[in-house]
């Protein structure tokens, strides 16, 4: 099995990579934001929801993480999984290492696409302006830095840690961007699958 995280600030094409990922290796993507958007559209906890995404704050741990175990003990076909946007703080990951450690798995590569906020702002406004998302506009994106700067960033350190990080400039276009992960994934390390690039 092969289980990747696509990490980095909002903007920086997690999304798109993912679905490159999930598509070339025969992974699961496991988005967090389409699960809540899936849950706010159509699940009991959908007020809940939108309330949190469209102040730009995180959907508070408990929810997220019950949404993400259902999603990754689903049985599936596939070869592994692909998280795009989760975990997003220390007690998400701390949950997802448990998870797969009672699933005789774990977490292969991290892969962290690094933005400026300048370039990722410019970004999520320009799709803001053909996606219709409420929480693409100048105030929300601003308060998205803030809260990613204070609680997600710490990952970095939690999985470098652990020898998992692999760091790739995220300003590049797509496909160089993407032919970048598959070296990740190519140079992982059979015995202890740790990245070598």
């Amino acid at each position: 099995m092969l289980n990747i995280v696509i990490f980095g600030p909002p903007g920086a094409g997690k999304g798109t990579q993912a679905s490159l990922v999930a598509k070339k290796y025969n992974l699961r993507h496991l988005s967090s934001g389409d699960l809540l958007r899936l849950e706010r559209e159509n699940g009991e906890l959908g007020d809940k929801i939108k309330k949190y995404q469209d102040s730009g704050q995180l959907v508070p741990d408990q929810l997220i993480i019950k949404l993400i175990k259902a999603a990754v003990l689903k049985k599936s076909s596939t070869a592994g999984i692909v998280f795009d946007g989760y975990p997003r703080n220390i007690k998400q990951a701390s949950s997802l290492k448990k998870l797969f450690q009672e699933k005789r798995e774990e977490i292969d590569v991290v892969i962290n696409l690094k933005l400026s906020a300048e370039k990722a702002a410019q970004r999520i406004l320009l799709r803001g302006q053909t996606s219709g998302r409420s929480d693409d506009n100048k105030k929300v994106i601003l308060n998205r830095f803030r809260v990613y700067k204070s609680q997600t960033a710490p990952l970095l350190e939690y999985y470098q840690n652990q020898g998992k990080i692999v760091n790739i400039d995220g300003s590049l276009d797509v496909e160089t961007v993407f032919n970048k992960i598959q070296s990740a994934i190519t140079s992982l390390d059979t015995v202890n699958k740790k990245p070598h690039i």
